[in-house]
C-alpha cells in the first residue's frame, strides 16, 4: 500500500487509509507510538493499561477478579540505590 507525504504547516504528515483505521480500530485522537525500525517507521495504537489486560485474560477489565490476577507477593529487590522514595 503506498501512501503520499503532504506538508502540514511546517511539518509533514501522511493519510491513514480507512482500511488501516478500521483494521486498528483507529480514531481521530488516538495516540500512536512510533519506532524507527530495520529502516523504516513502525506505529501502533497506543493502549490503556485496561485494553493490556483486557487482551491478556480476555474478558472485559471490570469482569478480571483477584482470582484472575493470582496471588500478589512482595518482591525483595535489595538494598536501596539511590533517592528512591517510598
Amino acid at each position: 500500500m503506498n501512501v503520499a507525504i503532504s506538508k502540514w504547516g511546517n511539518s509533514i504528515g501522511i493519510r491513514i487509509p480507512v482500511v488501516v483505521k478500521e483494521s486498528l480500530g483507529l480514531q481521530v485522537g488516538d495516540q500512536v507510538s512510533c519506532e524507527l525500525k530495520d529502516g523504516g517507521l513502525f506505529m501502533r495504537k497506543q493502549q490503556s493499561t485496561a485494553q493490556m489486560f483486557e487482551q491478556f485474560y480476555g474478558k472485559p477489565f471490570a469482569e478480571i477478579t483477584q482470582a484472575d490476577l493470582g496471588s500478589i507477593e512482595e518482591i525483595d529487590w535489595g538494598e536501596d540505590i539511590g533517592g528512591e522514595v517510598y
